[in-house]
């Protein structure tokens, strides 16, 4: 992207403030009226910037739980221009916060999500969409086409596009599965955010309401002092739970299974300990990773979101490292 500042007269940052850290992206609009993306800076002083808060379109509320360096609040600083920015600039720079923390923090999946939740403002601009997602584009089409029940549709698309150098895709020699098996064969280290299925039919999610009726009975006895320690108790749970992804090849229906086990919650409030089967990653996907490691049956792995949708609040979406 271009990096000129002889032609730059406005700057715009972009701050995600969480509970531990504050991420600070930094953009341009330079005299033509051309936004551009200069990358995260390391140190900004927001003394003397009008702030204004972005859009809340991505909100840790719709979700039962979500790590802290997702949960952050939205700002956009700014000395001067802001007026200058049209309608689709300004709607942007109101929404791409949520998705540079996303990328910033690897989360593949969320990255496709909130491209689908705002598809009209982000293809707008795509080029700077396109060059703030390329380093995850491709695991973030892995996520949408393999980590859920989709079609090929406009996310797709446009994660298509974006992806298809580093996949390097030939569509005439392979298909998009086959191309996938290449690339996680011949790349390793890569962190990867995917959607579990089937736990609608696992009992791991049952432990919720035992865990809401824990934690509402207290909130009820002490609202104004408890309630900040209940939030932070609740959370530790959550990050504390043990959690497993492994392959099944003696799975009598999928022989590329990999299922996904977490430590159960009920046994957990009542001080016990084990885990219980919690869905799988979806067959697909799953063929495309025991294909790629065929010598691989454990993972590392960690829960990472609960409510992979604004109106699903249930759903699992796992943090894998491959």
């Amino acid at each position: 992207m271009n990096t000129n500042t002889n032609i730059t007269i406005d700057e715009f940052f972009i701050e995600a403030v969480t509970q531990n850290s504050t991420s600070v992206f930094k953009f341009t609009m330079s005299k033509t009226g051309v936004l551009d993306y200069l990358g995260e800076v390391e140190t900004f002083d927001a003394s003397g910037y009008q702030q204004i808060d972005a859009s809340t379109y991505f909100s840790p509320s719709w979700y039962t739980y979500l790590p802290k360096c997702l949960q952050a609040d939205f700002k956009i600083c700014f000395k001067s221009g802001i007026e200058k920015l049209d309608h689709s600039q300004y709607s942007f720079l109101m929404h791409i916060g949520a998705l540079l923390l996303a990328v910033k923090v690897r989360d593949s999946l969320l990255v496709a999500e909130l491209l689908s939740r705002r598809t009209s403002v982000f293809t707008a601009n795509l080029p700077l969409v396109s060059y703030i997602i390329k380093p995850i584009a491709a695991e973030a089409l892995f996520a949408w086409m393999y980590g859920r029940f989709s079609n090929q549709d406009e996310v797709y698309n446009i994660l298509y596009e974006i992806a298809k150098d580093r996949l390097q895709i030939e569509p005439h020699k392979e298909t998009l599965e086959q191309c996938f098996t290449r690339y996680f064969k011949e790349n390793s280290g890569m962190e990867l955010t995917i959607g579990i299925v089937g736990s609608q039919c696992h009992f791991w999610t049952h432990g919720f309401t035992r865990l809401e009726n824990v934690i509402n009975h207290h909130v009820a006895r002490d609202f104004t002092e408890g309630f900040a320690a209940l939030r932070e108790a609740r959370q530790k749970f959550f990050d504390a739970l043990a959690i497993s992804v492994q392959a099944e090849p003696y799975n009598p229906h999928d022989k590329n299974a990999i299922s996904v086990s977490i430590e159960d919650i009920e046994a957990k409030i009542t001080g016990s300990s084990g885990k219980t089967k919690a869905g799988y990653i979806r067959a697909t996907g799953a063929e495309i990773l025991r294909n790629a490691r065929p010598e691989q049956f454990a993972y590392k792995a960690k829960l990472w979101r609960v409510g992979n949708t604004q109106d699903s609040k249930y759903g699992v979406v796992v943090k894998i490292c491959l």
